[in-house]
């Protein structure tokens, strides 16, 4: 019974954000737990307890880091819908400076997922700024992110790459750590 509203809820989510979510489905029909766990994983792992636009940079910087397209435009769609200024997310994706905090949390969570020598100045920049419990949110959000594209890869879905779009304009991404 409740395998039909998953697929029901992933359609859905599929048509909102014109996203292929085809290797959540087949995670859904390999097992109800297993699907069960990746989802409380997302949802305990989603704690916006930071300023939205830097919580937002964070998981951008967690799809960025380990896909090129898909799962980082659906990060881009969802921040838009936040109220994140689309000319931030383009300066982000494309590598121009933008807004401090915003590229600050992207940069720290760059630094985190790729183990970069700034990290440890990153990280107290952060802390100094926010505090430590910003600092845990963006880390959190910036791992969440990482997961879609991780489990794609290991079911065998991300076999093509897209263009971001930002409203009507594509975005040149800048796949380089910071």
């Amino acid at each position: 019974m409740i395998k039909p509203l998953i697929h029901a809820f992933l359609r859905r989510l599929e048509r909102r954000y014109g996203y292929d979510a085809s290797y959540l489905h087949e995670l859904a029909n390999i097992s109800l737990p297993a699907f069960r766990r990746f989802a409380t994983v997302q949802r305990a792992l989603a704690w916006p307890k930071a300023p939205r636009d830097a919580w937002h940079a964070a998981a951008l910087a967690g799809a960025l880091t380990e896909d090129c397209g898909p799962c980082v435009q659906i990060a881009t769609d969802r921040a838009i819908e936040a109220g994140v200024k689309p000319d931030i997310l383009a300066a982000l994706l494309s590598g121009h400076p933008t807004d401090a905090d915003a590229q600050l949390a992207f940069d720290y969570a760059r630094a985190l997922l790729t183990a970069s020598d700034t990290l440890d100045d990153l990280r107290e920049q952060v802390e100094a700024r926010w505090s430590k419990r910003a600092l845990v949110a963006l880390t959190y959000a910036a791992m969440a992110a990482r997961n879609f594209p991780t489990l794609k890869r290991a079911l065998g879905h991300a076999k093509s790459c897209q263009r971001v779009r930002i409203g009507e304009t594509n975005v040149t991404v800048l796949k380089q750590a910071a």
